[in-house]
C-alpha cells in the first residue's frame, strides 16, 4: 500500500508522544501514560483495528481474560481523562505542536492530524473558546485558509525548550538554595514574617510511614508512600506541606511530636504500612499538632500486586490525601468547628473559604450574605488568593441559579461571576475552583459548550476532584449525553460518597429517560432535599409513571407550595436550565400526569 503522504512518520509521532509525557501541562497518571502509549504503539505498528475496549483493558489495565467492559466501565472512564489531558496541553504547551494527536469519542484508536492554520485538535474545538477566555492563542504557521504540504522534520532538540530548561534549572536552584541553607541551619526557622508568607490554611508534615514487617521493608514502602502522600497534599494550595527531607529524617518513638513542635505544624500525619500476600494495609492517624489531640485515624487498603506497586503506592496516596485535604475532609472538619467562637468580622481570608464551603454543602440554597461579605473582605485583604475569588464567583452565581437575593445589588449578580470567575484562573490557572466558578457561570448564561470546556480543562488539571466530576456528570446527563454522563457522576460518587445528593438528579434523568421508572423513583427518593423544586419533579414524575397517583399528587402540591405558579413557566425554566428538549417533552408528560396544568402552547 503506498504510505498516505498526510500520515506523520512513526519516528515524528512517537517523538511527540515523548514531548507530551514530558509536559508538566500533561495531567496523567501513570496508567494513563501507558494507555497512551498503548494505543499510539498498536496504530503505528498496524494493529489499530485491535484497539477495542477489552484489549485495552487486559494490555494496560491488568484486567484478567473475564474482563467485560460493558459491566466493568474503567476504559471508558480512563479514556475520557485522557482525553481531558490532551485537551488541557493542546491549550497550553502543546498549542504550537506540529501535529495533534486525539482520541476521538466512541473509538479508542488516535488520530495524528497535522495541524496547519486551517486546522484544530480534534476533540477540543469546545477548548478554543474557552482558550480565549483564558488569553490562550492558538498561532497558526500559515495564513487563514491556505492550504500545503506539511513537512515533517526529523526529530530534534527544541532550542527554546532547551533554553527555557537551562534558566529553569537556574531558577529551581535559585529556589532550593535557601531552602537547604534553611534546612541545614544557616537560616532561623520560622519566624513571624516567614509564617505571614506562607499559604492561606494550616501546616501539615507528614512523618515517615513505619514498615511492619519485611515484605514492605524489602520494597521500601515506607519512604516512597510517604513521598507519594506529600506530593499529593502539595497540590492542595491551601495547605503549607512540609518537604519529604523534613519528614523522612524525623526518627525516634516521639518523632511526630518533636516535629510538630519543632516546625509549629497544625497537623500531623503518622502512620504504619504492612503486607499480606495479596493486600497492601496503610493505617494512618492525624494528631492536631498543637495540642496532641488525636483526631482520626483510619486504615486503607488495596491489593498487592508486586508488578503494579507504583500506581498502588499513587492510589493509596490520593485515597489518603482525599480524606484529609479536599472540602468536607477531616481538615475542614476540624477547622470549620474553630469558627463557632469566633466572629465573621475576624475570619481569615483562608477561613472565609470555609464559611463559603459550609454553605456550599447545603446545594439548594444560595449563601448568605455573611459569606458574600466575608468573601469580599478575603479578595480586598489578599487580592492573590485565586480560590476565593472563585468562592465569590459561585455566591453571585447561586444568586441567579436560586433566585434568592437578601438585599438589592448595583450590578448584574452574573457578569460579575464570571469576571471573578475568570480573575481566578488568571491568579491561579492549575486550581480547579475557578474552573468550577467559570463552569457555573457560563452554564447560567446558557453558554453551553464554554461551560463545559471550563469544567473539562479544571478536570485535566485535578482529573479527581469529585465536585467537578459532579458538576459536568450531571449537566452532560441534562444535556441527554449519558454516555459522557454518567461515568462521571459515578466517579464523583466514588470518590466522594458524601457528595450532595442533588447530583443523584443525573442518574433520575438517565433513568427515566430510560423508561426504568423504579429505578428513576429509587433515585429521585435519595434527595434529601425536600425544599427544592427540582426534587419534586423527579418524584411526581416517576411516581405518575408508575401509576402511583396519590403520591405524584403529593409531590406536586408541595411543588405548588413553594410556587404556586410553576405550572405556567416550568417549560421557560427548565429550558434556563439548559436541559435538552426531548427531556424537557418527557418531563412536561409526566409532570400532566401526576396533576400540574401546564398549558399546552410551547410544549
Amino acid at each position: 500500500m503506498t504510505p498516505d503522504p498526510a500520515f506523520p512518520p512513526a519516528e515524528f509521532v512517537r517523538a511527540t508522544v515523548e514531548r507530551i509525557l514530558a509536559s508538566s501541562n500533561f495531567s496523567a497518571s501513570e496508567r494513563n501514560r501507558r494507555f497512551l502509549r498503548y494505543i499510539v504503539d498498536e496504530t503505528l505498528d498496524g494493529r489499530a483495528d485491535r484497539i477495542k475496549g477489552y484489549s485495552v483493558g487486559v494490555a494496560v489495565f491488568n484486567r484478567d481474560t473475564s474482563f467485560d467492559p460493558q459491566l466493568d466501565p474503567i476504559v471508558r472512564i480512563e479514556a475520557s481523562r485522557l482525553r481531558r489531558s490532551l485537551d488541557y496541553y493542546y491549550i497550553a504547551e502543546g498549542k504550537d505542536d506540529e501535529i495533534c494527536i486525539t482520541i476521538p469519542k466512541g473509538s479508542y484508536v488516535p488520530v495524528f492530524t497535522p495541524k496547519d492554520a486551517t486546522s484544530q485538535p480534534a476533540d477540543t474545538s469546545s477548548m478554543s473558546s474557552l482558550g480565549q477566555t483564558l488569553d490562550v492563542a492558538v498561532q497558526a504557521d500559515a495564513p487563514a485558509g491556505s492550504t500545503h504540504q506539511v513537512q515533517y522534520p526529523s526529530p530534534r532538540p527544541d532550542r527554546t525548550r532547551l533554553w527555557l530548561s537551562v534558566f529553569g534549572t537556574a531558577l529551581l536552584a535559585a529556589l532550593l538554595v535557601p531552602g537547604l541553607l534553611w534546612y541545614t541551619g544557616a537560616l532561623p526557622w520560622l519566624t513571624a514574617d516567614t509564617e505571614a508568607a506562607r499559604p492561606h490554611g494550616p501546616a501539615v508534615v507528614v512523618t515517615l510511614l513505619q514498615e511492619g514487617d519485611a515484605e514492605a521493608m524489602r520494597l521500601h514502602l515506607g519512604p516512597g508512600l510517604t513521598r507519594e502522600i506529600i506530593a499529593a497534599l502539595t497540590r492542595h494550595r491551601d495547605l503549607y506541606v512540609f518537604g519529604a527531607d523534613t519528614s523522612l529524617t524525623a526518627t525516634g518513638e516521639n518523632r511526630a511530636e518533636s516535629l510538630a513542635q519543632r516546625l509549629s505544624a497544625d497537623y500531623v500525619l503518622s502512620g504504619t504500612i504492612s503486607t499480606t500476600p495479596d493486600r497492601i494495609r496503610l493505617l494512618v492517624s492525624l494528631i492536631d499538632g498543637r495540642t496532641g489531640r488525636h483526631l482520626w485515624s483510619h486504615p486503607f487498603e488495596s491489593p498487592f500486586v508486586p508488578a503494579q506497586i507504583v500506581d498502588t503506592r499513587a492510589e493509596i496516596a490520593r485515597r489518603v490525601v482525599d480524606s484529609l485535604a479536599r472540602p468536607y475532609g477531616v481538615i475542614y472538619d476540624d477547622k470549620l468547628a474553630g469558627l463557632t467562637t469566633k466572629s465573621p468580622e475576624r475570619f481569615s481570608s483562608y477561613e472565609c473559604l470555609l464559611l463559603f464551603y459550609a454553605d456550599w454543602r447545603r446545594t439548594g440554597s444560595s449563601a448568605g450574605p455573611a459569606t458574600r461579605d466575608c468573601l469580599e473582605r478575603a479578595t480586598a485583604k489578599d487580592p492573590a488568593y485565586a480560590d476565593a475569588w472563585a468562592a465569590l464567583a459561585l455566591v453571585y452565581a447561586d444568586i441567579v441559579r436560586f433566585g434568592v437575593q437578601s438585599d438589592p445589588l448595583p450590578f448584574d449578580p452574573l457578569e460579575r461571576a464570571l469576571e471573578l470567575a475568570q480573575r481566578a484562573v488568571t491568579l491561579s490557572p492549575d486550581a480547579p475552583l475557578g474552573y468550577q466558578a467559570l463552569h457555573l457561570a457560563f452554564w447560567l448564561r446558557r453558554d453551553v459548550e464554554q461551560s463545559f470546556a471550563a469544567a473539562r480543562a479544571g478536570l485535566a488539571r485535578d482529573p479527581n476532584n469529585p465536585e467537578l466530576l459532579a458538576d459536568l456528570g450531571g449537566r452532560l446527563c441534562l444535556r441527554g449525553e449519558f454516555a459522557e454522563g454518567l461515568p462521571l457522576l459515578t466517579e464523583a460518587f466514588f470518590r466522594n460518597p458524601g457528595q450532595s445528593t442533588f447530583y443523584r438528579l443525573g442518574f433520575f434523568v438517565a433513568d427515566y429517560m430510560g423508561g426504568r421508572y423504579q429505578d428513576a423513583l429509587d433515585e429521585a427518593l435519595k434527595i434529601d432535599l425536600p425544599e427544592n423544586r427540582f426534587t419534586q419533579i423527579a418524584r411526581a414524575t416517576a411516581y405518575a409513571q408508575l401509576g402511583r397517583s396519590e403520591e405524584a399528587a403529593a409531590a406536586i402540591r408541595l411543588l405548588l407550595k413553594a410556587d404556586p405558579g410553576y405550572g405556567e413557566r416550568v417549560v421557560a425554566d427548565l429550558q434556563a436550565r439548559n436541559v435538552a428538549p426531548e427531556i424537557i417533552r418527557a418531563l412536561v408528560e409526566g409532570l400532566r400526569k401526576a396533576g400540574l396544568d401546564i398549558p399546552k402552547a410551547g410544549t
